[in-house]
């Protein structure tokens, strides 16, 4: 028997959560029609079984407490999520809020972490490998520039 789309639709969503436009693409990979698949994410949203803001606010904390994340980096994965840059915004200001997170600390933590993987290197490569690093991650030239100059002269 064939399962319907709002059916298909829950077992996505007991599997991982997701944003609106990714549970949108999902369903029409999987070959719901678009105007079932519209209905089912309008009933999804209506129940709170879909919510892109509780989703943002749980992506941001899980990377910045979790993982060390850049703000900058949270929002340009949330957009590509289809979240919106104001809901993103939203959300990782709570979370700095709410979990009393140290910018300063986690990007000096995150950069403390990567030399201690990168081995024994020259002072200038392992300087530039670190701010390539950082700069890849996200975080601002200013910060960047701080953070190696404080940990790269250890």
């Amino acid at each position: 028997m064939a399962q319907t789309p709002y059916n298909r639709a829950l077992d996505l969503l007991s599997a991982r959560p997701y944003t609106v436009k990714q549970l949108r693409r999902k369903l029409i990979q999987k070959e719901v029609p678009a105007e079932d698949a519209e209905s089912v994410i309008a009933r999804l949203l209506s129940a709170g079984l879909l919510d892109d803001e509780r989703y943002a606010l749980a992506y941001a904390r899980s990377k910045l407490v979790g993982q060390g994340s850049s703000a900058r980096r949270i929002s340009q994965d949330l957009a590509r999520k289809g979240v919106n840059a104001e809901l993103s915004k939203q959300a990782i200001a709570q979370v700095v809020d709410e979990e009393k997170v140290d910018t300063k600390a986690v990007i000096e933590r995150v950069a403390r972490k990567k030399i201690a993987s990168m081995g024994d290197l020259e002072p200038v490569v392992l300087r530039r490998r670190l701010f390539a690093f950082l700069a890849r991650r996200g975080y601002e030239l200013d910060e960047i520039r701080g953070v190696v100059g404080r940990v790269g002269k250890e």
